[in-house]
C-alpha cells in the first residue's frame, strides 16, 4: 500500500465517521429546527431570494428545496413574495419567527463549537476552518461535475390504464 493510498483510506474512514456523528448529535440535541430549514434560512438572511437561487447555492435541485419551502410555510418560518423584478414569480422571505429560530440555533450551534474546539489553538482554529472550507468547496464542484454528467432521465412509460368497473365486460359465468 502506498503513502497515498494509506492517507485516503483515512480520509475514507474519517469522513464517514464524521458524518455519522454530525447526524447523531443533530439528533440528540433537539435542535429547533431541521438541518435543511436552518440552512435556507441562514442563507435567506441576504434577503429574499428564489427558489432556484435558493437550490443553486446549496447544491439541491428545485423539487428539494421547494418541498422544504413548503414544510417551512406550513411552520410560518417563511412567506413567499412577489418579485418586484417580474411579478408573475415569488421571492422566499424568512419570517420574524424564521429569523428568531435559525439565530436561536445559530448561537446554539456556535456555543457547542466553542466548547468542542475550546482547547484547540486559535491557530489549529483557523487552520481547521480553512480547510473544512476547501472540503466544502471541493464537495460543490464534485456535485456539480455529477450533476453534469447524469444523462436527462428519458420519459417513463406509462402503465396501461385499467378500464373502470362499469366498463369492463362481464366474463361469462359457468354453470
Amino acid at each position: 500500500m502506498t503513502d497515498t493510498t494509506a492517507v485516503i483510506e483515512k480520509l475514507e474512514r474519517e469522513l464517514a465517521f464524521f458524518a455519522r456523528r454530525l447526524e447523531a448529535v443533530h439528533r440528540k440535541r433537539g435542535y429547533p429546527l431541521e438541518r435543511a430549514h436552518y440552512l435556507l434560512l441562514l442563507q435567506l438572511r441576504e434577503g429574499p431570494a428564489s427558489v432556484t437561487d435558493l437550490a443553486h447555492h446549496l447544491d439541491l435541485d428545485d423539487s428539494t428545496v421547494t418541498r422544504q419551502i413548503a414544510a417551512m410555510q406550513r411552520r410560518r418560518l417563511i412567506r413567499r413574495v412577489k418579485n418586484p423584478a417580474d411579478g408573475r414569480s415569488t421571492l422566499i422571505e424568512r419570517t420574524r419567527l424564521g429569523a428568531e429560530s435559525a439565530e436561536t440555533m445559530r448561537l446554539a450551534r456556535l456555543g457547542r463549537i466553542e466548547t468542542l474546539f475550546g482547547a484547540w489553538k486559535q491557530t489549529d482554529r483557523e487552520k481547521f476552518a480553512q480547510m473544512l472550507a476547501q472540503v466544502n468547496l471541493a464537495l460543490s464542484d464534485s456535485l456539480k461535475e455529477m450533476t453534469e454528467e447524469l444523462p436527462s432521465p428519458s420519459p417513463r412509460p406509462r402503465a396501461p390504464r385499467s378500464k373502470p368497473a362499469r366498463q369492463r365486460k362481464a366474463k361469462p359465468q359457468k354453470e
